[in-house]
């Protein structure tokens, strides 16, 4: 999966959709500027929704020990 060309977080704040597809690669976008805040309120993907299974989330990415307490 990718970040298409027409999605646009904004450094802004404002409503976030955590159900898009393309959610996570606006949040790198975001961290990777420093943004302290995005929102997708002009984002044409605004709408979007996509089940998120607990099996596709990447739970070895660095952080997740540190919320959820494993080892």
């Amino acid at each position: 999966m990718y970040l298409p060309d027409d999605a646009n977080p904004r450094n802004h704040p404002g409503a976030r959709n955590f159900e898009c597809p393309h959610y996570v690669f606006c949040l790198d976008i975001a961290a990777a500027n420093m943004w302290p805040n995005f929102t997708c309120e002009l984002c044409i993907y605004q709408k979007s929704r996509k089940d998120t299974k607990i099996e596709e989330l990447d739970l070895c990415a660095p952080g997740w020990e540190d919320i959820w307490g494993g080892s």
